[in-house]
């Protein structure tokens, strides 16, 4: 945990930036049984018996992964007040407690002596040396706290990368659950302009026997984001998505992002339904 934000001017080097989407926020001090205790976090109905605790923990460890993996990244866990009850706590603050509580900045894993888990060991990177590496982690993390859905997570995310190094990135990771992979590469990126060759996804699910169904999951997502999005890219139509946004903004944040990427605001206006014009965006 010693590594401060920004220490040796790690953070502002960076050029890929990688996105790890919020999905629950904390609401128990017990924040180091994170990884298996459904009490930890707020969860919907819909969410719980499903691995949410598994699967929250299995995208801030890809995270880290692939930020130890690329020196010139900047790691960014994007969600904001989302939940009325849990009072003003963010997602992305939540995630970062959980690394720090976990001790997950070294690329540790926490599921590595579980048997039904082994999906997670692809994310480990080893020096020359066979050891894991020297994190520089924690100093190229931040949170985004504003969004509150997965087009937010992404653009907000943007937003957020020039504001810590005073540029947009070259490169973008996002880390979710794999049967969100259509909306993030097909709508949301399209929705930006955002080229994909420069766009990578990392799908990363609970194992079965936490409960998590992935037939039950695409079925959700194709009926409550993917249909929707498509006939509305930036959310701000359709009311089942204009719905969600209300419903996530409890305290009625208001992103500052106009102020602070001042060259994509008329994007961060945007309201479609048709798609902005390619001149507008500035990558």
């Amino acid at each position: 945990r010693n590594n401060p934000q920004n220490e040796n001017s790690a953070a502002d080097a960076a050029t890929h930036l990688i996105i790890v989407a919020g999905h629950s926020v904390l609401i128990s001090g017990n924040v180091e049984k994170a990884a298996h205790d459904e009490s930890v976090w707020f969860l919907l109905d819909y969410q719980r018996n499903r691995g949410l605790p598994e699967a929250i923990v299995s995208h801030i460890q890809a995270g880290i992964q692939i930020a130890l993996d690329d020196e010139k990244s900047l790691l960014i866990f994007s969600g904001g007040e989302t939940r009325a009850i849990t009072g003003p706590e963010t997602e992305g603050g939540s995630y970062f407690r959980v690394a720090d509580a976990l001790n997950l900045w070294d690329g540790r894993d926490v599921f590595q002596n579980e048997t039904d888990v082994g999906y997670h060991h692809r994310f480990r990177k080893k020096n020359s040396k066979g050891g894991i590496k020297q994190s520089t982690v924690r100093a190229r993390t931040v949170t985004e706290e504003y969004a509150t859905d997965s087009f937010e997570n992404l653009l907000f995310s943007i937003c957020r990368f020039r504001e810590i190094t005073g540029f947009y990135p070259r490169r973008i990771t996002v880390i979710s659950f794999s049967f969100k992979r259509e909306r993030f590469e097909t709508l949301h990126a399209s929705a930006l302009h955002w080229p994909l060759r420069h766009f990578e996804y990392v799908g990363v699910d609970p194992p079965p026997s936490t409960g998590f169904d992935i037939v039950e999951s695409t079925n959700g997502e194709k009926k409550n984001s993917l249909v929707p999005f498509q006939s509305d890219p930036y959310g701000c139509h359709s009311e089942i998505l204009q719905q969600k946004r209300k419903d996530r903004n409890p305290f009625s944040r208001k992103a500052p992002y106009e102020l602070t990427c001042p060259e994509i605001s008329e994007l961060l206006n945007w309201c479609g339904p048709e798609l902005i014009s390619r001149t507008k965006v500035p990558w």
